[in-house]
């Protein structure tokens, strides 16, 4: 695996697929490059929902090498990144399944799929920052500190500010 500023450019081959069952017709693998404009489209509605956070083309390209696909046929239904920002931590990213697939255990696939990677990479902790932490939970997520810390964000700048200006210059 070779890393740039430490993040992962390339994925590492899986030594072995995690087990969980995939319900009939449907098969995970690792993303390609090939699948942005798909991974999009999956992720658009849960955008415009404003249940994901947006990213742009680049930024969601920039995830592809540790991002897994669902696939329903041909179709790609779901997509997750586990992004690496050090060997002690990670954050999975983008969970995201179509909403007619949703309620199968997929959410739950790509999660795991996503941390097995985490784990072969040598990561220490994954978050995840989710409005619906069933699936997280179901995958062994829980709560650091309950009811003693909680993540804080402070916003310097308005995504929508950030991204009017990447437009603006053409970087969409």
């Amino acid at each position: 695996m070779r890393t740039v500023n430490g993040f992962v450019e390339r994925k590492p081959e899986l030594t072995e697929t995690p087990a969980l069952a995939i319900p009939e017709g449907y098969s995970v693998r690792a993303a390609d490059p090939e699948d942005l404009s798909a991974i999009l489209s999956v992720l658009k509605p849960f955008v415009q929902q404003r249940v994901i956070l947006r990213r742009t083309r680049s930024e969601v390209q920039a995830l592809i090498p540790t991002g897994f696909v669902v696939l329903h046929g041909q179709e790609i239904v779901g997509f997750s990144s586990v992004e690496v920002y050090s060997k002690k931590l990670a954050e999975i990213q983008c969970l995201a399944v179509s909403e007619s697939h949703q309620g199968k255990g997929l959410g739950g696939v790509l999660v795991s799929h996503c941390m097995h990677l985490a784990r072969q990479l040598g990561v220490m902790d994954v978050l995840a920052i989710s409005s619906s932490d069933l699936v997280l939970i179901s995958q062994g997520f829980d709560y650091a500190l309950p009811n003693q810390k909680k993540a804080l964000f402070l916003q310097l700048r308005s995504r929508e500010e950030v991204y009017r200006e990447l437009e603006e210059a053409g970087e969409e």
